[in-house]
């Protein structure tokens, strides 16, 4: 697997299907205070909600 190099607040949705041909979305983020956010989802829509979910956390996370 090839790496992976994301600038702040960039993303990249890959699309593939997994062993049983079940269509599947590699997703990752890397927010803007460069924490990466990566999950394998069932679509491009779920894994953008799954990543503003730990967004919120990581929003916590770098509150003074």
């Amino acid at each position: 697997m090839e790496q992976l190099f994301l600038m702040p607040g960039q993303e990249r949705c890959e699309k593939f299907r997994d062993p049983n041909g079940v269509p599947k979305v590699r997703y990752s983020y890397c927010s803007l205070h460069g924490a990466l956010f990566h999950c394998v989802s069932r679509s491009v829509e779920e894994a953008q909600r799954l990543c503003e979910d730990w967004l919120v956390g990581q929003d916590r996370c770098y509150r003074n």
